[in-house]
């Protein structure tokens, strides 16, 4: 199959991108050429070529319409001289350029739905352009249709995949060596892109360590990620620091980043994170906003986590209550962890997730039927 994945930001760091190279990987036997916006990492992009990755920028973003017809254009002949049989849109933007292009070349397509679109104006009129939505938890779906009134047999659910190769549990001390950090100390984890919406977790996570203090006398927060309220974090830890020596490290993102997970005591994360650090069998604290949050990840709620994407709504969002979590987390044992890393290995590995891709795209371009929902 030819598929274009259409990437309407700049290919840098993030859940989205990294969920675009698990299709990718989770497609490999097909032909795939990836668009993305200008003003990406060079050396990320590159790394994607090496992988025989096919790659065009186009400029998708900022007020240049000039410029975007002669992309939509450039698009639509490439479409058209490599046979692209589907488009996979990521996220909004993408899926209104996929939208034109299918008025260009009539090749369908499909829109990605990551995150809530909070942004989005005249909500209910994207059911009209867009046919076929693929979301990545149930809650997308409750969104989809409650607020951009899209009907059911509009929405597939398809988990997010990940490399069980890549991520693994190691020896705790060894990777601690390895990274630098201290043997002794309790260090929580958190990996986040540091937006309005994630990167608010952060600035609560940071007042929680008050109350974790009280039961840890020896914790390290080491916060990972990059983005809009980085400088905010930063300037809190720093005051946080000045009372208590080193007691926060903010990072940017990291290619080591299964070590990181593999050190950690305790993982604070969302979506893929959460999902690559309980391969690691890492004890996990699921939260996504600055609102309400699912909590400690145990056997008993694992499934309920895996069908929302960790981004559950069970608890109220206080430094208290997710200090509490924490501690609570730090007390599922290495047996439960297991069984936890064991319930998700089959169910959200690539393989999987390039399969049902593959069914959706299939049903949507005429070669097969899509007999059942894929949610079912």
């Amino acid at each position: 199959m030819n598929i274009l994945i259409l990437f309407s930001q700049p290919w840098r760091v993030g859940g989205a991108e990294t969920h675009v190279e698990a299709l990718i990987k989770g497609l490999s036997d097909h032909n795939i050429i990836l668009a993305v916006n200008r003003g990406s990492n060079t050396e990320k992009l590159q790394r994607l070529r090496q992988a025989n990755v096919e790659i065009v920028e186009v400029q998708a973003r900022g007020i240049n319409v000039f410029r975007w017809i002669m992309d939509l254009y450039k698009l639509a002949s490439i479409i058209k001289e490599k046979q692209i049989e589907i488009i996979s849109a990521q996220q909004r933007t993408a899926g209104i350029w996929a939208y034109f292009l299918n008025k260009f070349t009539d090749v369908p397509f499909v829109v990605t739905m990551h995150d809530p679109w909070h942004r989005a104006f005249i909500k209910k009129g994207y059911a009209k352009i867009f046919s076929q939505m693929i979301v990545v938890s149930k809650n997308l779906t409750d969104i989809l249709v409650d607020k951009f009134n899209f009907k059911h047999n509009q929405i597939n659910f398809i988990n997010n995949g990940i490399d069980f190769t890549k991520f693994v549990s190691q020896d705790k001390r060894r990777v601690r060596n390895r990274l630098g950090l201290s043997q002794n100390s309790k260090i929580i984890l958190h990996v986040s892109r540091l937006s309005s919406i994630k990167g608010a977790v952060s600035l609560v996570l940071l007042d929680s360590m008050e109350y974790i203090m009280q039961e840890e006398k020896d914790v390290k927060l080491i916060i990972i990620g990059e983005g809009p309220l980085r400088e905010e974090i930063n300037e809190k830890a720093k005051t946080w620091n000045e009372k208590h020596k080193n007691l926060i490290e903010i990072r940017d993102f990291t290619d080591d980043i299964s070590y990181w997970y593999n050190a950690a005591d305790v993982v604070v994360a969302e979506g893929r994170v959460a999902i690559e650090a309980i391969a690691c069998e890492r004890p996990i604290v699921a939260i996504r906003n600055k609102e309400q949050f699912l909590g400690a990840v145990t056997v008993e709620n694992i499934a309920d986590a895996v069908e929302v994407n960790f981004d559950g709504r069970q608890l109220a969002v206080t430094p208290k209550i997710l200090a509490g979590e924490i501690e609570r987390a730090l007390q599922v044992n290495p047996k439960q962890r297991s069984e936890i890393a064991h319930f998700i290995h089959d169910l959200l590995s690539i393989g999987e997730m390039g399969e049902k891709y593959y069914t959706v795209f299939s049903s949507l371009i005429g070669r097969v039927p899509l007999q059942e929902k894929i949610e079912d």
